[in-house]
Protein backbone atom coordinates (compact mmCIF):
# COMPACT_ATOMS: atom_id res chain seq x y z
CA UNK A 1 0.00 0.00 0.00
CA UNK A 2 3.48 2.58 0.80
CA UNK A 3 4.49 1.47 -2.89
CA UNK A 4 1.28 2.62 -4.46
CA UNK A 5 0.84 5.85 -2.09
CA UNK A 6 4.80 6.99 -3.18
CA UNK A 7 4.27 6.10 -6.96
CA UNK A 8 1.52 7.92 -7.03
CA UNK A 9 3.18 11.01 -5.25
CA UNK A 10 5.94 10.83 -7.75
CA UNK A 11 3.32 11.13 -10.51
CA UNK A 12 1.81 14.25 -9.02
CA UNK A 13 5.18 15.88 -8.34
CA UNK A 14 6.12 14.87 -12.12
CA UNK A 15 2.88 16.30 -13.54
CA UNK A 16 3.54 19.25 -11.65
CA UNK A 17 6.82 19.92 -12.69
CA UNK A 18 5.98 18.74 -16.21
CA UNK A 19 2.82 21.41 -16.47
CA UNK A 20 5.36 23.87 -14.75
CA UNK A 21 7.96 24.31 -16.55
CA UNK A 22 7.57 21.21 -18.91
CA UNK A 23 7.47 23.54 -22.22
CA UNK A 24 10.45 25.62 -21.50
CA UNK A 25 12.65 22.74 -21.27
CA UNK A 26 11.35 20.56 -23.91
CA UNK A 27 12.11 23.64 -26.09
CA UNK A 28 15.34 24.32 -24.63
CA UNK A 29 16.72 20.91 -25.12
CA UNK A 30 14.61 20.57 -28.32
CA UNK A 31 16.42 23.21 -30.03
CA UNK A 32 20.00 22.33 -28.57
CA UNK A 33 19.21 18.79 -29.77
CA UNK A 34 17.94 19.92 -33.29
CA UNK A 35 21.07 22.49 -34.12
CA UNK A 36 23.91 19.45 -32.84
CA UNK A 37 21.92 16.37 -35.32
CA UNK A 38 22.01 19.18 -38.15
CA UNK A 39 25.62 20.43 -36.78
CA UNK A 40 26.52 16.82 -36.75
CA UNK A 41 24.55 15.44 -40.56
CA UNK A 42 26.99 18.93 -42.24
CA UNK A 43 30.00 18.02 -40.37
CA UNK A 44 29.98 13.94 -40.65
CA UNK A 45 28.17 13.74 -43.96
CA UNK A 46 29.42 10.22 -44.97
CA UNK A 47 28.12 6.95 -45.66
CA UNK A 48 29.75 5.93 -42.29
CA UNK A 49 28.20 8.22 -39.74
CA UNK A 50 25.28 6.36 -39.76
CA UNK A 51 21.92 7.71 -38.59
CA UNK A 52 22.78 9.09 -35.33
CA UNK A 53 22.55 12.50 -36.48
CA UNK A 54 19.25 12.62 -38.22
CA UNK A 55 17.69 10.93 -35.44
CA UNK A 56 19.19 13.40 -33.10
CA UNK A 57 17.79 15.71 -35.08
CA UNK A 58 14.22 14.56 -35.63
CA UNK A 59 13.97 13.79 -31.31
CA UNK A 60 15.05 17.23 -31.04
CA UNK A 61 12.29 18.95 -32.95
CA UNK A 62 9.51 16.30 -31.31
CA UNK A 63 10.84 18.28 -28.59
CA UNK A 64 10.48 21.51 -29.30
CA UNK A 65 7.02 20.89 -30.90
CA UNK A 66 6.15 19.05 -28.08
CA UNK A 67 7.16 22.07 -25.90
CA UNK A 68 5.22 24.25 -28.02
CA UNK A 69 2.32 22.15 -28.43
CA UNK A 70 1.89 22.15 -24.07
CA UNK A 71 2.50 25.87 -24.25
CA UNK A 72 -0.47 26.49 -26.75
CA UNK A 73 -2.05 24.42 -24.57
CA UNK A 74 -1.20 26.30 -21.10
CA UNK A 75 -1.47 29.71 -22.51
CA UNK A 76 -3.93 30.12 -25.32
CA UNK A 77 -1.59 31.23 -27.87
CA UNK A 78 1.71 30.84 -29.61
CA UNK A 79 4.83 30.78 -28.09
CA UNK A 80 6.89 32.03 -31.20
CA UNK A 81 5.26 32.85 -35.21
CA UNK A 82 7.34 29.76 -36.26
CA UNK A 83 5.79 27.47 -34.02
CA UNK A 84 2.34 28.91 -35.75
CA UNK A 85 3.63 28.48 -39.08
CA UNK A 86 4.97 24.62 -38.77
CA UNK A 87 1.88 23.73 -36.55
CA UNK A 88 -0.34 24.96 -39.64
CA UNK A 89 1.06 22.20 -41.85
CA UNK A 90 -1.72 20.23 -43.27
CA UNK A 91 -1.01 17.11 -40.96
CA UNK A 92 0.05 18.65 -37.86
CA UNK A 93 -2.86 21.15 -37.98
CA UNK A 94 -5.30 18.54 -37.15
CA UNK A 95 -3.29 17.62 -33.61
CA UNK A 96 -2.68 21.52 -33.10
CA UNK A 97 -4.57 22.15 -29.18
CA UNK A 98 -5.67 25.43 -30.28
CA UNK A 99 -6.77 27.13 -34.05
CA UNK A 100 -3.80 27.86 -36.06
CA UNK A 101 -5.96 30.20 -39.06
Amino acid sequence: MAAIIFVAAALAVAAMLLWGIGSAVARVVGIILLIDGLGGIALHSSALAGTHYVTEAAIGLGLWLAGHWLYAIKHRLWRSHLALVIWRLPGLSLLAPIPTR
